[in-house]
């Protein structure tokens, strides 16, 4: 083992939920969420080692806006509960921005929580992952977005609330190209929850019930767009556009979370999905596909 710890090196898939009831515990590691989301990539690719001189310690995430100017509140949150993770050099590299729906807040709180990993190597994954999910409850980030990323592959549903240890994840393998459509700015998922607050129940629990008599990427689809339109996440231009791939064939369907809307391509129609896009007045694309695998961790020690 390398003097006073490991190396650790990830690749952390993104996550956009489509559906998603929030459940409140007295205890953050019972909290989370019942739902189903999309896990997607490239993943956010990740390096943690031990703070020595030369080297320099805390978090640093680049993405397409540029590197993070300030510490993110999850994982000032992380390094709050356990203040030996700020003893390390994390190193993040996102293919997508924060706080526009693709979980980057659960990465980055993940990407701090394996300075455990990094430290004391004999600790468990899902023990880091705790600590993730707990920060992200704590900060008011996410619910479910941890557990999605650490069990989940493709389609996932999220069968049982809490952190990893107590959620219950089962996955439908899906292959599929994506184009991301951001459709405004930074929209804080606390802001999120006040707003909506308990009306997400009475909305996606229907709607998830559903999906789960006959779990498939086209019915997770339609029940997505459905309530994400409930929702409000897509005015009524946006959705015109983008039921517009549908109905020309490029596109097998769509939804919305926060401010970033999935367009899953119908196969082999992605480039020309992204082009109907463009000249639909969209500027703000990226182009994704299913993540085949959850998160994945080595250690060289």
């Amino acid at each position: 083992m390398e003097p006073g710890g490991c190396r650790v090196e990830a690749e952390i898939p993104l996550h956009v939920t489509g559906l998603w009831l929030p459940l409140w515990r007295p205890s953050p590691l019972e909290s989370g969420s019942l739902g189903a989301g999309l896990l997607l990539e490239p993943p956010a690719r990740v390096v943690v080692e031990p703070c020595r001189p030369g080297r320099r310690c805390g978090l640093t995430a680049s993405t397409p806006e540029g590197e993070l100017a300030r510490v993110p509140s999850v994982v000032a949150e992380v390094h709050r509960l356990d203040p030996a993770t700020a003893a390390a050099s994390v190193r993040v590299e996102s293919p997508v921005p924060l706080g526009r729906g693709y979980a980057v807040s659960a990465v980055l709180a993940l990407a701090a929580s394996l300075a455990l990993l990094a430290r004391e190597p004999w600790r468990s994954l899902e023990e880091a992952a705790r600590l993730a999910h707990v920060a992200e409850v704590e900060a008011g980030t996410g619910l479910g977005d941890v557990v999605a990323i650490l069990y989940g592959r493709g389609l996932e549903a999220r069968l049982a609330p809490g952190a990893p240890g107590l959620a219950r994840v089962e996955s439908v393998p899906v292959s599929a190209e994506a184009v991301t459509v951001e459709l405004g700015g930074v929209y804080e998922t606390s802001r999120m929850h006040r707003r909506l607050s308990w009306r997400l129940h009475g909305l996606a629990a229907p709607r998830l019930a559903r999906l789960l008599e006959r779990p498939s990427l086209g019915l997770f689809l339609e029940e997505a767009r459905g309530f994400a339109l409930e929702a409000g996440f897509v005015d009524e231009r946006a959705a015109a556009a983008l039921d517009g791939a549908v109905e020309s064939g490029l596109a097998r369907g769509w939804y919305a979370k926060k401010n970033v809307a999935v367009v899953v391509a119908a196969p082999g129609k992605a480039e020309e999905l992204e082009a109907q896009l463009r000249a639909a007045g969209f500027s703000r694309l990226r182009r994704l596909r299913a993540a085949s695998s959850p998160l994945r961790v080595s250690l060289h020690c």
